[in-house]
């Protein structure tokens, strides 16, 4: 009799409160979500569109025939095909790159002593701060310096070179990413594996880059969404069609094309599709990634 008194009587006010907090929370990140879907939703619904339309008034959501036919077009407009393979072999040259330079300068941050080991990882960090507006001319007169043994300008200009060559060099971002999750490695197992005889390369491939794989999944993510999405240093430095990006393909297709949104929708769904695969693919390693990634210093 006891245990069904207990049973019926009601629940406590701070559990109820706590609750109706937690669906308040729920509903506010799902509306979040709906709402963020909307112009995804709609550049869907745009590609499918005939190109009066679009300009309809009252604009509506869903087309009355679908115009699948918009997909080829756009594809034979220009070469769509050779814009997907460059920014392919762009992003993931830029992912190798980065993952391989990065985490070697945070293994030798984080595991190594050396003299004025801090101040430079401090002047490092320095480099977050500058945008990258401030080092494109410099960039370009390097680059225009720079001798190129097959280019028609003799240099670097008009090639694909100054877009991956320099992830092979490092980059502040990865690399301090990269310190922070080795930081918290634990350096009784590099100590065991250097009494065993092991030497700082050893270590640092058989122990560091192991351990590490969730940062360098999140590393690798961010990187190949930079690369795929950049439009400025493939305007700037690429000069022939065959060697476009599919952002910049994209952005010469629309000054030739004007007006024809729905071409233009379907070329950007084709160029947002492997974002959203790769986050699908590789989201549990990413917010793994960014869980496991302290702030120890």
């Amino acid at each position: 009799m006891s245990e069904t008194t207990s049973a019926a009587q009601p629940r406590p006010a701070g559990h109820r409160l706590r609750s109706a907090r937690r669906a308040f929370l729920v509903g506010l990140l799902v509306a979040g979500g709906l709402l963020m879907m909307v112009p995804f939703l709609w550049m869907i619904m745009t590609s499918l569109k005939a190109r009066s339309e679009v300009f309809s008034i009252p604009p509506t959501l869903f087309p009355s025939t679908p115009q699948w036919h918009n997909y080829p077009d756009m594809w034979n407009a220009l070469p769509f095909g050779t814009f997907f393979f460059n920014s392919v072999k762009l992003a993931v040259l830029n992912t190798v790159g980065q993952l391989i330079s990065c985490s070697m300068a945070a293994y030798a941050f984080a595991a190594l002593r050396f003299r004025f080991r801090e101040p430079l990882f401090g002047l490092l960090l320095v480099t977050l701060i500058i945008p990258f507006q401030v080092v494109l001319v410099p960039n370009f007169i390097l680059y225009r310096l720079l001798p190129h043994p097959t280019s028609a300008s003799g240099n670097w200009i008009g090639t694909q070179e100054p877009l991956w060559v320099g992830a092979f060099l490092g980059g502040a971002f990865g690399t301090f990413l990269l310190r922070q999750f080795f930081l918290t490695i634990p350096r009784e197992l590099a100590d065991a594996a250097r009494v065993d005889g092991a030497n700082p390369w050893q270590i640092y491939l058989r122990i560091y880059l192991p351990l590490a794989k969730p940062a360098l999944a999140t590393l690798a993510i961010f990187t190949f969404m930079w690369s795929w999405n950049d439009l400025i240093d493939p305007i700037i430095y690429l000069r022939d069609l065959p060697t476009l990006t599919l952002t910049a393909g994209l952005s010469l297709f629309q000054g030739q094309y004007v007006g024809r949104w729905p071409l233009l929708m379907a070329g950007a769904l084709v160029s947002v599709i492997p974002m959203i695969v790769l986050f699908i693919l590789a989201q549990r390693h990413f917010v793994r990634g960014i869980a496991m990634t302290g702030i120890k210093g």
